[in-house]
């Protein structure tokens, strides 16, 4: 039995290098049974643009709020 943990991440649209480095170094620790035996990582990505500071924070908080209603319906 696996347990599953979320992570949320937020990127700046011109980032797409870093999402992509995100996205590889997750895959990689859910391939690796001696870092996670019985754990998976499940990711959300979002692009924001950079000249609105506060869609960040917009869509962090809707990361959060998936995550606890996902997490309450499991």
């Amino acid at each position: 039995m696996f347990s599953l943990f979320f992570l949320g991440a937020i990127f700046d649209e011109s980032a797409k290098k870093d999402e992509e480095v995100f996205r590889m170094a997750v895959s990689d620790l859910n391939q690796n049974d001696e870092i996670l035996q019985t754990e998976k990582i499940t990711i959300s990505v979002t692009f924001v643009d950079g000249n609105n500071p506060f869609q960040a924070v917009q869509e962090g908080r809707c990361i959060l709020i998936s995550e606890k209603y996902e997490f309450k319906a499991s």
